[in-house]
């Protein structure tokens, strides 16, 4: 009995507050009410509603009739690849198999590297040759 007697008053819908992204029964600094009424007439909102209906309608009917015809699209590649030989024909050039490259290195490693404190380099001594 109460249900009746709230749906004959019509509901009282809550007030919505945006609080920058976020929605909220709650208002924060700053925040605006929106107003979500729904402007339509009850016979207007029945046709909007039968329109999705049938939109929705005819796309399931879309996808079935693309799913059937990929499986008969497919099942006909089966048998057309079913139905060629497996070895070529005498005289006939065989399936090119394409290998890919190794790659080669651009350059060789570097030599491992070793810190040396600047003016630390080994002098070389030269020996002195004997006079003749």
């Amino acid at each position: 009995m109460l249900a009746g007697a709230a749906l004959a008053q019509g509901v009282q819908a809550q007030t919505i507050y945006r609080c920058g992204n976020v929605y909220s029964q709650v208002p924060c600094p700053g925040a605006e009410p929106l107003h979500l009424n729904d402007p339509r007439q009850p016979e207007q909102k029945r046709q909007t509603d039968a329109a999705s209906e049938q939109a929705a309608r005819l796309a399931q009917t879309m996808a079935q009739t693309r799913i059937a015809e990929e499986k008969r699209l497919l099942a006909s590649q089966q048998t057309i690849t079913a139905s060629t030989p497996e070895k070529p024909e005498p005289g006939t050039p065989g399936p090119t198999i394409l290998t890919p490259k190794r790659l080669q290195p651009k350059h060789k490693k570097p030599a491992a590297f070793i810190a040396e404190v600047p003016g630390s380099e080994k002098r070389v001594v030269q020996k002195k040759k004997p006079r003749s």
